[in-house]
């Protein structure tokens, strides 16, 4: 077990000299890169020099962390892909975070990182046979932990767009009663208002640029967020385009609508907060008034009975 903790802090040292002497020198090579090429010596730049530039991380990692997810990805059957590329999408690709890449950290994580474990167990002379219980339950927690990472950012920013559908539909009806049209209001949205939801309008101004119909954006922004108020919202301003009604009367009937949900839904927490409360009221709270109100009173006649 010694052998393995002075290999890990060996590693740990070596990875943190690394990054201080690449951050120390990556500076200063691409000044002199800069010199060679204002000086018209470009073609004789030294190769060395030049691959130098580049980190570490994109000229040994990341070929092979790409050549490996692409192998991943040819042999995983199809409707798999297509529905963790939903799942990414509807999260909204955290940390730019492929289909790719999110096959080769769930690669990781199940597979690689428990044969290393297994590794050191052998190195120590561990018996597999005392670890298989514990190795089985790590594999399946590693191999939960990427799915649980993308529940939890697509839970957290249909709530944030469920938090400010009111708010954004508020600055649309005002904008558009005032006299924008609704594509100026929605780039006034997103000037004025940062958050999920002004960028996923965003990108349906920046699809509209490149020639889409306003109506194929708005269900592509549906698709992505899949919130059920944004999809009500949606297929009204579709509905009210294909009849001719004015938008302004649409957008204050949602704007009434989701403010009279987001309401309702206070109600509907306030409700459940004593329910919630109960728990640990019983399990923490009235142990601990009893211990301070009956203990004087047990220890006492403890003493009486005692004597």
């Amino acid at each position: 077990m010694l052998s393995v903790i002075v290999f890990l802090i060996f590693l740990l040292v070596f990875i943190l000299a690394y990054l201080f002497l690449n951050s120390l020198f990556k500076d200063k090579i691409k000044v002199l890169l800069r010199l060679e090429k204002i000086k018209g010596k470009s073609k004789e730049i030294n190769p060395d020099l030049e691959e130098l530039n580049v980190s570490f991380y994109e000229r040994v990692i990341k070929p092979i962390a790409d050549n490996t997810s692409n192998i991943i990805s040819k042999i995983t059957p199809t409707g798999m892909k297509t529905r963790i590329e939903d799942e990414l999408k509807v999260a909204g690709y955290p940390y730019n975070l492929s289909i790719n890449q999110w096959f080769l950290i769930r690669l990781f994580l199940s597979i690689i990182l428990p044969l290393i474990l297994i590794t050191i167990a052998i190195i120590n002379n561990i018996l597999i046979s005392r670890m298989f219980l514990g190795i089985i339950i790590v594999i399946l927690i590693l191999n939960l932990f990427p799915r649980l990472f993308i529940k939890q950012y697509k839970n957290k920013r249909q709530k944030e767009i469920v938090k400010t559908l009111p708010d954004v539909l508020d600055l649309l009806t005002v904008s558009v009663e005032a006299g924008l049209s609704f594509d100026g209001a929605l780039s006034r949205l997103v000037e004025k208002m940062p958050g999920v939801l002004a960028d996923e309008f965003s990108k349906v101004l920046n699809e509209m640029r490149i020639g889409k119909s306003r109506r194929e954006a708005l269900r592509d922004m549906s698709e992505r967020c899949k919130v059920s108020d944004l999809t009500t919202l949606v297929g009204s301003l579709i509905q009210a385009d294909e009849l001719g009604v004015g938008v302004s009367k649409v957008l204050r009937v949602q704007s009434v609508q989701m403010r009279e949900k987001r309401r309702q839904r206070a109600q509907e927490k306030a409700m459940k907060a004593p329910v919630k409360i109960l728990f640990p009221l019983i399990f923490f709270i009235f142990p601990t008034i009893f211990a301070v109100l009956l203990g004087p009173a047990v220890i006492k006649m403890m003493n009486t009975f005692g004597n």
